[in-house]
């Protein structure tokens, strides 16, 4: 235990030397603004995401190009639509009913406090059911005796079987995560990724939460002895501007401030009987390295990710309509650009992941025993990595794992993603479960791709699994689907603050009592109401009655710009007639030269409810 005066003499040189640094810093830069806290992000076109190589824009007009590609792989190959996991013989190895929490998946299933007034389909306990057919794995010796429909049809006679079964494998030590396929007495099953969209399911509560948490705590590395460090700081580390003893004193009072503070919040989470509610110290995470922060920034940008896709396809379980919640992403995401960046870094990093693989999938056998159904997808692969830009334009890898102890530093952060995965057994939701476990999958393959795979010499690398390789793009296809809905969800909310901005002005006027004048006037009186929705509806209830001249001109109008629109419809046919011919001639000339012919951007079918 330090003595008193010890830790005085501690405070006392951190502060003489802070006041020092602070003086030197204002006397070099006297007219440099004070730097934006670090959770703030700027969105601007040409700001780069922190810790890659690309800019936000970059990564958006990317992904705009390689969406199609990464869409119709996922959708339309077999090999890419089925993936294999054991979904119900695996126990939770974290928690059980003997400590508090929640041991059965059942239980941890929380639905609404009314959820006996809605009809059964839209409750949350069927929402997390698997939707589909399912296949249960064969054994070696089925595998060998009916190579061509090892699943007998399971999964539907159209099914190109040798493109969804995967065989048998042992494990490696360099896998990021833990393989499927791990017990010899629990196979798994093969399920459709089609049928079962990630969207929302009702699954939340203590379950949930309790989940999260267990994952952010594996960011809790292994910090080397302080004695290691040397005693002059960096001068990019918060003491850049101590030496020698001052630098020991303030590291020191550091971890004595950090060792207390962690001290009374595990006290308080003891006390209460949950775990730590902040398990990242933000002492740490600021001056953090670039192994363990790209570990946190994986983890935060999987959570954002599954958050845009559960605010996306938000089930209002009143009318069973499937529609964006506006709400739900300004709470989850808007109101947190740090979590924003996090997910276009994820991107960066799996994108590079796939372009790795380039000379891996050339001699890939996709389909064993369906030549037609592995050349189609080696093809589709093979145009989604040509369209992918070369190198390290997205993200440098080889800057991580490079100091003395990158070997023990990379076997921490190989067992703690792999921890990751062993949570995601805990999850009380069947489709929860699905996508967490899958996506957790395609993280670690991304990262076993960057560490240990060599992009000219394939000789050393380790094996890649098919669970693996499907868990890889399906993972790259929800985050580039996540990018798109977080574009349309901000104009949603620019075209919301434009209309409380024409609203106010209307106000202004006299003639209509908007929304704004009447959130001012609650404001003021320290009443505070934003769902977070469209104003609209409230206002134009409040527009005063119109008269029968108004209500005839007004429906006459509307009549005009329909018909103006259906006119104008007829008229834009010839020239989508030609685009397509010229597309379809553009992809029967690459066919013929032998190049990679890239999926359809037009299709023909009827609207869908919604669209009307």
């Amino acid at each position: 235990m330090r003595r008193v005066s010890q830790l005085f003499y501690l405070a006392v040189f951190s502060l003489l030397g802070s006041s020092q640094c602070s003086s030197q810093l204002h006397t070099k830069e006297p007219t440099k603004s004070a730097d934006p806290p670090p959770n703030v992000c700027a969105f601007e076109p040409g700001a780069i995401v922190s810790d890659a190589c690309a800019s936000y824009s970059q990564v958006e007009d990317l992904n705009e190009s390689l969406r199609p590609f990464v869409h119709d792989i996922t959708q339309n190959t077999d090999f890419f639509s089925y993936y294999r996991l054991n979904l119900y013989n695996k126990k939770c190895p974290f928690w059980s009913d003997e400590n508090g929490i929640c041991g059965n998946r059942a239980c941890a299933v929380n639905t609404l406090d009314n959820e006996e007034d809605i009809p059964l389909v839209w409750r949350a306990e069927e929402l997390g059911k698997l939707e589909g057919p399912k296949a249960h794995h064969p054994g070696k010796r089925l595998q060998e005796e009916r190579k061509a429909r090892p699943l007998q049809g399971e999964l539907g006679e159209d099914v190109g079987e040798s493109c969804v079964v995967e065989y048998d494998d042992e494990c490696d030590e360099r896998d990021y995560c833990v393989p499927e396929d791990e017990s010899a007495t629990a196979k798994g099953d093969y399920v459709s990724l089609v049928d079962n969209p990630e969207r929302f399911t009702g699954y939340t509560g203590e379950g949930a939460h309790q989940v999260w948490e267990a994952i952010y705590r594996e960011n809790c590395f292994s910090t080397p002895h302080l004695n290691a460090k040397p005693l002059s700081a960096p001068p990019s580390s918060p003491f850049g501007g101590f030496t020698g003893a001052q630098a020991q004193a303030a590291m020191d009072l550091r971890h004595v401030m950090k060792e207390q503070q962690e001290k009374q919040g595990v006290k308080k989470a003891i006390a209460q009987g949950s775990a730590p509610a902040h398990p990242i110290s933000d002492l740490e995470f600021e001056d953090e390295c670039l192994e363990k922060r790209v570990f946190y920034r994986v983890i935060s940008g999987m959570h954002a990710s599954i958050s845009t896709h559960l605010c996306w396809e938000w089930l209002n379980q009143t009318t069973g309509e499937w529609q964006p919640n506006l709400s739900c992403y300004e709470n989850r995401l808007h109101n947190h650009p740090e979590r924003i960046s996090n997910l276009y870094f994820n991107y960066a990093l799996v994108l590079r992941a796939v372009g790795k693989l380039k000379q891996h999938v050339q001699s890939y056998s996709f389909c064993s025993s369906d030549p037609i159904q592995d050349r189609e997808t080696k093809r589709r692969v093979l145009a989604l990595a040509a369209a992918i830009p070369p190198g390290e334009q997205i993200f440098d890898e080889s800057v991580m794992f490079r100091d003395p102890d990158a070997l023990t530093l990379k076997e921490d952060f190989r067992n703690r993603f792999r921890n990751v995965s062993r949570i995601m057994d805990c999850v009380g939701c069947d489709k929860c479960r699905l996508w967490g476990k899958l996506q957790t999958a395609g993280y670690g393959t991304a990262l076993k791709v960057l560490f240990e795979f060599n992009e000219t010499d394939a000789s050393s690398d380790p094996p890649l699994r098919r669970t693996e390789l499907v868990a890889l793009v399906n993972t790259l296809d929800r985050i580039s689907h996540s990018i798109s809905v977080i574009q349309k969800f901000r104009a949603m909310v620019e075209q919301r603050e434009a209309g409380k901005v024409a609203a106010a002005h209307g106000a202004a006027g006299g003639k209509v009592r908007g929304t704004a004048e009447v959130r001012g006037k609650k404001a003021e009186r320290g009443v505070a109401e934003d769902d977070g929705y469209p104003e609209a509806p409230k206002q134009r209830r409040q527009i005063h009655e119109q008269t029968l001249s108004e209500a005839f001109w007004d429906e006459w109008y509307r009549v005009w710009r329909t018909f103006a629109y259906v006119i104008r419809s007829w008229f834009n046919i010839p020239g989508k007639v030609l685009e397509i011919l010229l597309e379809e001639t553009n992809r029967l000339y690459s066919f013929w030269l032998g190049l990679p012919v890239g999926p359809r951007k037009w299709e023909i079918r009827l609207p869908s409810r919604d669209e009307i």
